[in-house]
């Protein structure tokens, strides 16, 4: 069989809704070659049905208790054939661009990543997810789904490791120590949708702490990583006031 362009890996679990808005995301494409992988992790919702239903648009597809999203995400990727990863969780979208104009930047060594537009699930702006791979060194500055990764570099980085919450920033940072800012393309474009409500934003607290453990585990003097996750703490929580004042002064105005 022809290798694909890219390898589309889509982790889901009871998101019936939300794999949707997916599926119709990449049948928008403009650019076909690619195929789309599927770990589901066991749903109970029709998620299972609805998969069935798309089968003629899914490559290979799985549906079975797993160890979390990294392990999901590394069952894919085991499958995948094409050239480049592209890991896409259920509910978030490409614009129709995304793959056409990444796949023009794909080199084979570098990865290749767009911005991405953030929103709540009933479609509130909050802003963009900016690609900023030279901050990797103390946060998860990269909206990952929209981050093309040759997939050489899982064979030669290893896969994400097992972890709970972080599991992106964890390999992003290995890769960043080794190859630094050049090891990335950033189209400075907007080229799709984060849709808030994941695990990580639910679980934005432990995450934080999670970073922290990240950054010692590859090198960083504790103290120096205790004071990044204070920072990030005390930056959200400004952020979060803002946006609850913000939503107060427009219920009264409205």
């Amino acid at each position: 069989m022809k290798q694909p362009f890219f390898s589309i890996i889509t982790a889901t679990y009871n998101s019936l809704v939300p794999l949707q808005r997916t599926a119709e995301s990449l049948d928008a494409q403009d650019f076909r070659d690619f195929e789309w992988i599927v770990v589901d992790g066991g749903s109970s919702d029709g998620t299972v049905d609805a998969i069935r239903a798309m089968e003629h648009r899914v490559s290979w597809w799985v549906s079975e208790p797993d160890g979390g999203i990294a392990d999901a995400w590394n069952k894919g990727i085991q499958r995948a054939r094409g050239g480049h990863v592209v890991i896409l969780n259920a509910g978030d979208t490409f614009d129709t661009q995304f793959l056409s104009k990444i796949a023009r930047r794909c080199d084979g060594q570098r990865i290749v990543c767009s911005q991405a537009r953030i929103c709540t699930e009933s479609g509130e702006s909050r802003g963009i997810f900016k690609a900023e791979p030279a901050r990797l060194r103390v946060a998860m500055h990269l909206p990952h789904n929209w981050c093309a990764v040759p997939r050489s570099r899982y064979l030669e980085l290893g896969v994400y490791r097992p972890l709970p919450l972080a599991m992106d920033f964890d390999w992003f940072h290995r890769y960043y120590k080794r190859y630094g800012a050049d090891g990335f393309i950033v189209l400075d474009e907007v080229l799709g949708t984060y849709y808030l409500g994941g695990t990580s934003d639910q679980r934005y607290a432990e995450s934080f702490s999670a970073n922290e453990r990240i950054l010692i585990d590859n090198g960083m003097h504790p103290m120096i990583a205790r004071a990044y996750m204070l920072c990030y703490k005390f930056k959200h929580a400004l952020k979060h006031r803002f946006v609850a004042r913000r939503r107060a002064v427009a219920q009264l105005l409205g």
